[in-house]
């Protein structure tokens, strides 16, 4: 569970990279505030088509996403748990990772139905923390910061994955997968 810090003063570069800019620090729900903010790419093509983004391009600026937020995030929550703690709620490069996780699921990208489904589910299971996300936000290093989270994604893709099957199977045709 994120520790509950009083608001610390962003000073370097580490810590801008840890709040994604300041995002961590909204004072209520800033990890839902940051995942709505990565997810907002893949609604825009399903607000505005006329942009001409397809699934295939975003998918690749996510995996893009993915790796960058992963990697600097790593980096940073290491440079700043010794002045903050393990995992303080601030930090929220954890949920801008695990989210460009989420939407490399094509199925997260079928109507905006499934993109509010994939939102929603990614914030229940980074939240609710069930086996083996339980197991590795109990370690305290670094980079467990993060798994949990990639964990999470990879539990919300399989489940976004499985909505969407069964809609189909029961015959309930979103407009985007036509």
């Amino acid at each position: 569970m994120a520790e509950r810090i009083p608001r610390p003063k962003l000073s370097g570069s580490a810590d801008y990279i840890a709040t994604v800019g300041g995002i961590g620090l909204l004072p209520i729900m800033p990890g839902s505030w940051c995942s709505v903010v990565i997810a907002i790419p893949a609604a825009l093509p399903l607000l505005f088509p006329q942009l001409g983004w397809s699934t295939s391009e975003l998918q690749i600026g996510y995996a893009i996403a993915m790796v960058a937020f992963t990697a600097i995030g790593w980096w940073s929550v290491g440079k700043i748990q010794a002045r903050w703690g393990h995992d303080p709620s601030v930090v929220v490069v954890d949920e801008a990772a695990g989210m460009s996780l989420v939407f490399l699921a094509p199925a997260a990208h079928d109507g905006l139905a499934l993109w509010a489904c994939a939102v929603f589910l990614f914030r229940v299971f980074d939240v609710a923390k069930p086996w083996p996300m339980s197991y590795v936000n109990d370690r305290t290093e670094a980079w467990a910061v993060i798994g949990d989270d990639l964990l999470a994604a990879v539990a919300t893709v399989i489940a976004v994955q499985l909505v969407s099957r069964a809609l189909l199977t029961l015959g309930i045709v979103l407009p985007s997968m036509l």
